[in-house]
């Protein structure tokens, strides 16, 4: 079984017929752990900024919560 975000496109296209619709992944929480931020370089904020802007203005959440129904 695919999550919802990977398999969204095909779903809409119709190549692909979902089953099981009232199931439900659990909820998942992503964390970044690190020292400090006195010392962080900065490719390492960067990135951190650059995954907190992906997973939470991109749709997402969205995605992950679609249904078919």
């Amino acid at each position: 079984m695919q999550p919802m975000y990977v398999t969204y496109q095909d779903i809409v296209a119709g190549r692909l017929i979902p089953v099981l619709s009232q199931w439900r992944l659990p909820e998942l929480t992503i964390n970044i752990a690190f020292q400090t931020r006195h010392y962080m370089p900065i490719k390492n904020r960067l990135f951190i900024e650059f995954l907190v802007d992906h997973f939470t203005k991109q749709g997402y959440e969205k995605l992950w919560n679609a249904s078919f129904e």
